[in-house]
């Protein structure tokens, strides 16, 4: 909380600051969630802000995570209390050609563990093998670099829009014993990535919205992972609903399925509601570098809620949720990770500030 009350403060000088650069729309957004279970706490927070000159806008972002979380081991090692931070940032350069054609230059980079379950598993294998010389504590990091190119085919109502990504991580990785030369080795600790997608929206009249979406990423030492996402947005008078399904599918024996149904209603001319229930399986991950650490079958659902207050150019916005998290038994070789894989109940909770001059 101290941490977006400091990117509250700082909203100011920053429109101040960028008053001198440019003569379009800017916006400056600040917000913060809290994901929390009775033994882990995530806690984000981000501060961004967007500005546009002629034909060019300019995104810029920078964010905060920090990890909190009771470790608990199964079998041995010791019990402790375990704090990180991840840093992130991130710009994008968008040049508008024509009312047709768009394109966007953007990167991202991040310090620090990518999730909780990073930071367990890395606990883990500290406990297991730090009294050993080989051993070396991890450093976690990663960027990506990406093109978007955006097809305003029917402007207003019809927008195809194809990127391409590629990024690097530096994982904390998995350790086993050679008992051939009798020390520990670490896993694969750098994973490339290559993402592409293909999104169209269309409105197929003044009431109806629809979205299509493919995207393929193929990560070192994987097969390639494809994804489809279908959305529908239909309005009627102040309220609105959306639905969202997808499936994900990897070789050789991964796949997910999730789908999401959202209300809205707007009951007063500055003042929206909005509700929704979300629900998503998959088969259980395929992990990268090689140890084994990966999460068994899962299934969730999730129920949430929210309020937005906005009067054009200032917004705020604070939601609720609840999250129900129910993971399939452990096989025998990942059973040291019985405290990570957990049934859990999550709570949600964000709040948001923009405003736009």
């Amino acid at each position: 909380m101290k941490t977006f009350i400091i990117l509250i403060l700082a909203c100011p000088a920053v429109v101040k600051a960028e008053q001198l650069w440019f003569s379009g729309v800017q916006e400056i957004e600040a917000s913060g969630e809290v994901l929390t279970a009775n033994d882990i706490a995530v806690e984000s927070y981000r501060l961004a802000y967007s500005g546009v000159e002629g034909p060019w806008t300019l995104d810029l972002g920078l964010g905060l995570n920090h990890y909190g979380i009771d470790y608990v081991p199964v079998l041995f090692g010791d019990s402790l209390r375990l704090g990180e931070e991840t840093w992130q940032g991130d710009i994008a350069v968008t040049r508008e050609w024509n009312k047709e054609w768009s394109n966007t230059l953007s990167f991202r980079g991040y310090e620090g563990y990518a999730d909780y379950r990073s930071v367990w598993i890395a606990e883990f294998y500290r406990q297991f093998f730090g009294a050993f010389d080989q051993y070396a504590a991890p450093n976690p990091s990663g960027y990506a670099f990406g093109v978007t190119t955006v097809w305003n085919y029917l402007p207003s109502s019809g927008k195809a829009e194809l990127n391409l990504e590629f990024g690097r991580d530096e994982i904390a990785p998995g350790w086993s014993f050679n008992p051939e030369i009798g020390e520990p080795e670490a896993d694969l600790d750098t994973l490339d990535t290559v993402n592409g997608g293909l999104r169209v929206d269309q409105a197929i009249n003044g009431w109806l919205k629809s979205e299509l979406a493919f995207t393929a990423r193929e990560t070192t030492d994987r097969d390639p992972r494809y994804s489809i996402r279908n959305a529908w947005a239909a309005s009627a008078g102040p309220v609105a609903i959306r639905l969202t399904g997808g499936y994900s599918e990897e070789a050789p024996a991964f796949d997910a399925s999730y789908g999401s149904v959202q209300i809205e209603w707007n009951f007063l001319p500055q003042w929206s509601l909005h509700s929704g229930y979300r629900l998503y399986s998959d088969s259980g991950e395929i992990e990268a570098s090689g140890f084994n650490a990966q999460a068994p079958e899962l299934d969730s659902s999730e129920v949430f809620a929210g309020i937005l207050w906005d009067r054009g150019d200032l917004a705020i916005s604070a939601s609720i949720g609840f999250l129900d998290a129910d993971y399939a038994e452990l096989s025998e070789d990942n059973q040291f990770f019985g405290n990570l894989y957990q049934d859990r109940e999550w709570w949600s909770a964000r709040f948001a500030v923009s405003y736009r001059f």
